[in-house]
């Protein structure tokens, strides 16, 4: 039987013998531990502890968001630089291009005179001396003979320059045998400058392909 030798309940070098000597002592202690690690446990539960990232969850790979950062935001600082750059572009591009209100039309109408004699084929040269405008489109003219668009070079038009010809099967009693307008030149021109046309019949000639002397002139006149 062991003895134990009395202490005061507040000595502060009291021994504690145990009356079991197979067992140790064991305190009661008020510590809350965490029975795997025996650390002291924290009021959350340990898996509560773990830091929740700020950023959304992307599905990759923890730590993905962190490595691609660095890596995004120069090339979104790139993108937004070339998407001022387009817009820049654009508006320079816009300023660029004429307004509709410099941009108006014309008409010039040709007549040919074959001086009181049957008109049955003519060929003219029209053309424009100072560049300011384009021809657009040519219809043909007032006498049912030559109601029909003559011929012409579509890439002749390019040049601001074209040779329209135009002849009928008709008999003389049904060709135009005065002036007679014969076709209309529409043009489109810019302004600034007015611009100026020359008119130089080539050949015209009769029911009988006699060669003609005829006049042959124009006139000019603004459309919508």
């Amino acid at each position: 039987m062991s003895t134990t030798q009395p202490t005061g309940r507040n000595r502060p070098n009291a021994l504690t013998l145990s009356l079991t000597p197979s067992f140790s002592s064991v305190l009661k202690s008020r510590r809350n531990e965490n029975r795997f690690n025996g650390f002291p446990s924290p009021e959350q539960k340990p898996l509560k502890r773990l830091f929740a990232p700020a950023t959304k969850h992307t599905r990759l790979k923890p730590g993905a968001n962190e490595r691609l950062l660095p890596t995004l935001r120069p090339l979104a600082t790139r993108i937004a630089g070339l998407v001022a750059a387009l817009l820049l572009l654009a508006n320079s591009l816009c300023a660029q291009q004429p307004t509709t209100n410099n941009v108006r039309f014309v008409a010039v109408d040709v007549f040919v005179d074959s001086k009181g004699k049957p008109l049955a084929a003519y060929q003219l040269e029209f053309s424009v001396t100072n560049g300011n405008a384009k021809i657009v489109g040519i219809e043909g003219g007032e006498h049912p003979a030559f109601r029909e668009p003559p011929h012409y070079d579509p890439k002749a038009i390019q040049k601001e320059r074209v040779i329209i010809a135009a002849f009928s099967t008709e008999p003389g009693a049904k060709l135009p045998s005065g002036k007679t307008r014969v076709a209309t030149i529409h043009l489109q021109v810019r302004d600034g400058i007015e611009p100026q046309f020359l008119l130089s019949p080539h050949v015209a000639a009769d029911v009988g392909g006699n060669k003609l002397a005829i006049n042959a002139s124009f006139e000019r006149r603004e459309t919508q």
